[in-house]
């Protein structure tokens, strides 16, 4: 074999080899460039969520609206819509003189009824005394007639004055007397009854957990104040029907009412934790468990919910009521 028949052999197996190569690289790049090889196939799929998730608003279980059923002027509000009070904070300055005076006259009404009916509780034990005595006597009488010594006569009158001492205990039990112009003493102890039960309900009007002497204090140890509906030189509880002064809500009774899709609702049971983001801050996680289901759906905005309430563990002074939350409740 010549020189130049092995220089052409060498050549073609050096080309061989390289065309060899090529395509093995070109097919690399189709395995790699192409989505859908079998490596891609082979990714695991997403793990569903294990929490149900809705948007929920910061709610207060405990509220009060404060008025006055008796008469007051408002002296002075030292506090506005907004408010954070605490136990014992004073929200209102009151006048109260023309209710104590009221009070006042009605113990002076009372204390007279009962001095009254104290009289007549003597008249009426002297009167069924009297009554008794009497027949007593007419007993006696009507001995002393069958034994001949007095006439028909005296027994007849002694039973005509038994009669009038009965009358006389009646008119003091029942009656009015038409010689002192006293009511009867069955009357009398209606009339104290009445007073005793007027005079303990005007005192309770003063007697209660928000008032305290001529103020209006917060009777929740951390509450705000909202509503406001009156100034200093207001007149209140004058009138039929009462106004609301002010209302206090217990901050410390926080709690979010969420709305759960429909079909979702499955998932959420009585007891599950949750965690609560607020909108305003979402790097902030509160924690609380579901502690109530409503049992019954409202279709709002073209979806249908269901009610779900969440309390709130770790309250702090950054979570307000009406504070818009997102919720994610454990399946």
């Amino acid at each position: 074999m010549t020189m130049k028949r092995k220089i052409i052999i060498i050549a073609s197996i050096i080309l061989l080899i390289g065309v060899g190569v090529a395509i093995v690289l070109s097919q690399n790049n189709k395995i790699k460039n192409n989505p859908n090889n079998q490596a891609t196939k082979s990714k695991p799929a997403a793990k569903p969520k294990q929490v149900v998730e809705a948007f929920g608003i910061v709610k207060a279980r405990e509220y009060k609206d404060i008025n006055l059923d008796f008469p007051a002027q408002i002296v002075s509000v030292p506090v506005k819509d907004g408010q954070n009070v605490s136990l014992g904070e004073i929200l209102i300055h009151l006048n109260t003189n023309d209710f104590q005076a009221m009070i006042k006259s009605k113990e002076n009404e009372l204390n007279s009824a009962r001095f009254e009916l104290q009289k007549l509780s003597k008249s009426l034990r002297d009167a069924e005394e009297s009554y008794e005595k009497a027949k007593r006597q007419l007993a006696d009488k009507k001995l002393l007639y069958s034994q001949g010594i007095i006439s028909e006569q005296e027994v007849e009158d002694f039973e005509d004055l038994v009669k009038e001492r009965e009358r006389a205990v009646t008119d003091i039990k029942l009656g009015i007397s038409s010689a002192s112009g006293v009511s009867g003493i069955e009357v009398q102890v209606e009339r104290v009854a009445v007073l005793e039960y007027d005079l303990k309900r005007m005192k309770a009007k003063l007697n209660q957990s928000f008032l305290k002497g001529n103020t209006i204090i917060s009777d929740f140890p951390n509450a705000v104040v909202y509503d406001i509906n009156c100034a200093a030189g207001y007149s209140v509880g004058t009138g039929e029907r009462q106004e609301k002064l002010l209302s206090i809500m217990d901050l410390n009774s926080l709690y979010v009412t969420a709305d759960v899709s429909e079909e979702f609702i499955r998932d959420v049971k009585l007891g599950a934790t949750a965690v609560i983001i607020p909108v305003s801050d979402p790097d902030r996680k509160y924690h609380g468990k579901v502690i109530r289901i409503a049992d019954m759906a409202v279709k709002k905005d073209g979806e249908t919910t269901i009610e779900v309430e969440i309390s709130i563990e770790n309250i702090d002074s950054f979570l307000k009521p009406n504070f818009n939350v997102d919720v994610e409740i454990a399946k």
